[in-house]
């Protein structure tokens, strides 16, 4: 490979790395329709996610970083917010400050195919 083909795949794969953009998460009122299940905790420190809702998908960026979209075609995932913390796969914690937010959760994994 030249260097200048090198150049260009390097130039290309960091153009196309780019922002991944909110989380765009659907809200689903079934169990057996969520792609994962969340439990909504009084306090940060038990929580395995710190979250931060956007009001708009474009302005954030990183799985800390939730958009709830109204459209299950257009979401990356659908949660399920459980009543009973052992009933759920995760943890959350919802924050009002953005800088806040911290999660290492990959939630477009849990989107089933």
């Amino acid at each position: 490979m030249s260097v200048k083909q090198w150049i260009t795949c390097v130039l290309l794969c960091l153009t196309a790395a780019g922002s991944a953009g909110a989380v765009r998460v659907h809200r689903v009122s079934s169990n057996g329709l969520a792609d994962v299940r969340v439990y909504v905790t009084d306090s940060a420190g038990q929580a395995d996610c710190i979250i931060f809702v956007e009001d708009t998908a474009g302005l954030a960026d990183g799985n800390a970083l939730w958009y709830f979209e109204q459209s299950k075609g257009l979401a990356d995932v659908n949660v399920y917010f459980a009543t009973n913390a052992g009933l759920a796969d995760k943890k959350i914690f919802f924050t009002t400050s953005k800088g806040l937010a911290k999660c290492e959760v990959d939630w477009v994994a849990f989107k089933k195919k």
